[in-house]
């Protein structure tokens, strides 16, 4: 950027103009108070701490040569002046102090002001000037502009005496002027890391770790503490042992350069509560592939961990309803007949305390038989007030996988908004899995399974788990529900009959809409809590 090309006679007579007068000494009619300079300070603390730094090295590199530097804001304040005491002297005498606002209305022609108006070096030598005061000097003149925004920050100027001025003074002036903004733009690029960087840190739901090349954790966001149960303060900047389990994975990485993903982690709170986490650990390299550090990531999967045993135990309900339905026909029919049978010879008896013991017997069978049939009926439990949607959300995330397997798709579409019902969640997971895995082995070649959630009324809440299967015939839905009646090869008719079960305990509905090579709708309506 070279310098701009001033008629200087031109702007003389603009100041003319104006009413100014160059035998007298300019008047900075605008100035600021204590308070305000402070609040300037504060304002440009980062653009004067860079320009204080290379001021001192442009110092070091031109020692006999006497220079004093002017630094503005954009509005034409000085807000910082260093560099020669005496030269810094003689102008405070001529009004030039921090505080004060240059203008072309009111200090005629000045570098400030043209620096700020044309965005471009300025040089002004000695007479140049239009107060003859300032004719033994030589001021030059730049703009810092702010490249990340394209806007100007303020201006830089040199002043000295006329017989030390020179080309060089303005070279070097604009070589400090480009590395302070490069050094400003860099400051500004690790700003806006930073900002991103305490974003993810501060809002992602996973826990962050961040430790340094020595071991000392440098990182530990707010949902490593939720994840932990251990305070920020406690171990931030303290050596991974802290860490127990995790902080053994952290060291590993740095001393051994082992790469963990995709651990489970059971661990125990402080609060002595049980946490499963999915958990990862990697180096951090440089640029240059050299090790800085090490990093973990921990996502909380204590819920689905429980959904997963929901649905193990939903499975061995299926298991033990089967073979209660078994015992039920291999063992039953037959103590009916047997009964029958010693009834017909109760004369042939000699004591019938015999016969009395023979019956009790075949009805105690029976009776653990019905026992074992009531191991496939849900248990009594606790109500509490849920998001109808985070529920149904988890249980879909949990049966993704058993849905890619059988080549199903399962398109949800929620409602926007909470759904608050009464329920108890573990119960409603059960349900939900029960008709998934229902739907899925009614599409042997896959298909898409959509889950709709909508509000009805304000009042009700409606869940509808839609297939393109096989289908049923009216006489099927009519008779589901009855013992042991299913439409599988290998069912036995006690999940529907949990379902039912369990969306009655809800105060619900459901309803199942269906045509043969066309599909189902299975549709639970569920009383959403009043506000």
């Amino acid at each position: 950027m070279g310098k701009m090309n001033v008629c200087f006679e031109t702007l003389k007579t603009q100041c003319k103009e104006r009413g100014l007068d160059p035998l007298v000494i300019p008047a900075f009619e605008d100035s600021l108070g204590e308070e305000e300079l402070q609040q300037k300070l504060s304002q440009h603390t980062k653009f004067l701490k860079v320009v204080q730094h290379f001021f001192e090295k442009f110092i070091s590199s031109m020692q006999g040569v006497p220079v004093l530097t002017a630094t503005t804001d954009k509005e034409g304040y000085v807000i910082q002046m260093n560099g020669d005491q005496t030269i810094k002297d003689t102008v405070n005498q001529l009004g030039i102090k921090e505080g004060v606002r240059f203008t072309e209305e009111h200090c005629g022609i000045n570098s400030v002001s043209l620096t700020l108006k044309h965005k471009q070096p300025i040089e002004i030598i000695g007479p140049d000037h239009f107060h003859h005061c300032l004719h033994a000097c030589t001021c030059y003149g730049v703009p810092i502009i702010d490249q990340s925004e394209g806007e100007i920050i303020g201006t830089i100027t040199f002043m000295t005496a006329v017989e030390c001025g020179s080309p060089l003074l303005l070279t070097l002036l604009l070589m400090m002027k480009d590395s302070i903004e490069r050094e400003l733009q860099l400051l500004h690029q690790n700003e806006k890391l930073y900002i991103i960087n305490q974003l993810i840190m501060d809002t992602t739901r996973d826990g962050i770790m961040i430790s340094s090349k020595s071991g000392k954790l440098i990182g530990f966001n707010h949902s490593a503490e939720h994840i932990t149960g251990l305070k920020k303060e406690d171990v931030l900047f303290q050596p991974l042992d802290q860490l127990e389990s995790f902080g053994l994975y952290l060291r590993k990485v740095l001393e051994e350069g082992e790469r963990y993903t995709d651990l489970e982690i059971d661990f125990r709170q402080k609060s002595g509560g049980r946490v499963t986490v999915l958990f990862d650990a990697l180096p951090i390299l440089d640029e240059k592939q050299k090790l800085i550090g090490s990093f973990a990531q921990i996502k909380d999967i204590t819920r689905r961990k429980r959904t997963e045993e929901l649905l193990l135990n939903a499975e061995k309900l299926a298991a033990i309803g089967q073979m209660a339905a078994s015992v039920a026909h291999e063992i039953r029919n037959p103590l009916t007949t047997v009964r029958g049978f010693i009834q017909l010879i109760k004369e042939d008896f000699e004591d019938n305390s015999h016969f009395h013991l023979i019956l009790d017997e075949i009805d105690r069978i029976n009776f653990i038989v019905s026992e074992f049939l009531i191991l496939s009926k849900p248990n009594v439990v606790h109500f509490h007030p849920k998001n109808l949607k985070h529920i149904l959300e988890e249980t879909v995330v949990l049966f993704q996988v058993q849905a890619s397997m059988n080549n199903t798709q399962i398109v949800p579409d929620f409602e926007d908004g909470d759904l608050l019902i009464h329920c108890n969640e573990n119960q409603l997971k059960q349900v939900f899995i029960n008709l998934f895995k229902n739907s899925i082995e009614a599409m042997p070649f896959g298909g898409q399974l959509a889950v709709r959630v909508k509000r009805v009324e304000d009042k009700e809440a409606s869940i509808q788990i839609i297939d393109k299967g096989e289908g049923m015939k009216p006489e099927q839905i009519q008779k589901l529900g009855t013992p042991f009646y299913t439409t599988k090869e290998t069912g036995t008719g006690l999940g529907y009959m949990v379902i039912k079960r369990i969306i009655e305990q809800h105060k619900g509905r459901l309803t199942i809409h269906s045509k043969i090579k066309e599909g189902t709708t299975v549709e639970i309506t569920l009383p959403l809590i009043s506000c």
